[in-house]
C-alpha cells in the first residue's frame, strides 16, 4: 500500500508539472510573443526533438501527409536540429534533394554539421530569410513548414516568396503542435494561406497537431 502511495504520489506530481507547464506557455509564453514576434532561441531546437514529439508528431507520417515522392525538391523553412529535415531526404531519395534555410547562423552551422556527421548528402542548409529565398521561380515541388508560421511577423510576404518559388502543381505543407506557444487554429492557418494566394489542398491530425497541405489558387 505504501508503494503504491508513493507511484501515486509522483504520478501526481508529474501531471501538475505537466499542467503547470502547459498553462505557462499558452498564456505566458504566448502574452509575450504576441507583442514581440522572435525566433526560438538556437539553444532550444535540440530540446524540442524529443522521443515524445517525434512519437506524437511523427516525421514519418508528415512526410507521407505531404505527398514526398523519390526526386522531388523540397524547400523547408525554419529546421530547427532537422526533426523532419532528414525524413524527408530519405524519402526523396538520392535523386532528391531538401533545402533548408534558418534565419539564424548557429542552427544553419549545427544542421549543416549534423549533415555531414550522418553522411546525408542530398540535405542542403544556408542562411536565408523568408521574405527573400534564394531561388528561382516555380523549383520546388514541396515546401514546409512545421511549428514556424506563427513566428514569422510578415507572414503574407513570406507565403507570397513560397508561391513564387514553389511549382505550379506544387504543394504547401504547414504542421502545428499544440505545445508549441505560436500554436495557431486551422481556420487562422487557412486564412492566411487564402490570403496569399493559397487554397486549403487536404487537412491531417487532430487538436494535438495537425498538418495541412495548400495548392495555389486557380
Amino acid at each position: 500500500m505504501i508503494f503504491l502511495n508513493s507511484v501515486f504520489n509522483i504520478i501526481k506530481w508529474i501531471l501538475l508539472f505537466l499542467a503547470a507547464y502547459f498553462i505557462f506557455v499558452m498564456t505566458v509564453v504566448r502574452l509575450i510573443r504576441h507583442f514581440y514576434q522572435f525566433p526560438i532561441p538556437s539553444i532550444f531546437a535540440p530540446l524540442i526533438d524529443n522521443p515524445v514529439r517525434r512519437k506524437i508528431q511523427s516525421p514519418a507520417v508528415i512526410a507521407r501527409w505531404m505527398g514526398v515522392k523519390e526526386g522531388m525538391s523540397i524547400l523547408e523553412i525554419g529546421p530547427g536540429s532537422g526533426t523532419f529535415t532528414f525524413e524527408v531526404a530519405e524519402h526523396v531519395g538520392d535523386d532528391g534533394h531538401v533545402y533548408a534555410i534558418d534565419i539564424q547562423e548557429s542552427i544553419v552551422t549545427a544542421l549543416t554539421e549534423k549533415a555531414e556527421k550522418l553522411g546525408v548528402d542530398n540535405v542542403s542548409v544556408r542562411q536565408a530569410s523568408a521574405y527573400e529565398l534564394p531561388y528561382p521561380d516555380r523549383y520546388f515541388d514541396r515546401a514546409f513548414m512545421i511549428t514556424v508560421l506563427g513566428e514569422i511577423p510578415d507572414k503574407r510576404i513570406a507565403l507570397l516568396e513560397i508561391k513564387r518559388v514553389l511549382k505550379d502543381e506544387g504543394l504547401l505543407a504547414i504542421g502545428e503542435f499544440l505545445p508549441d506557444p505560436d500554436y495557431p487554429r486551422k481556420s487562422t492557418v487557412t486564412g492566411w494561406c487564402e490570403d496569399s494566394g493559397f487554397e486549403l489542398n487536404e487537412q491531417f491530425g487532430n487538436w494535438l497537431h495537425y498538418l495541412l497541405t495548400f495548392e495555389k489558387s486557380q
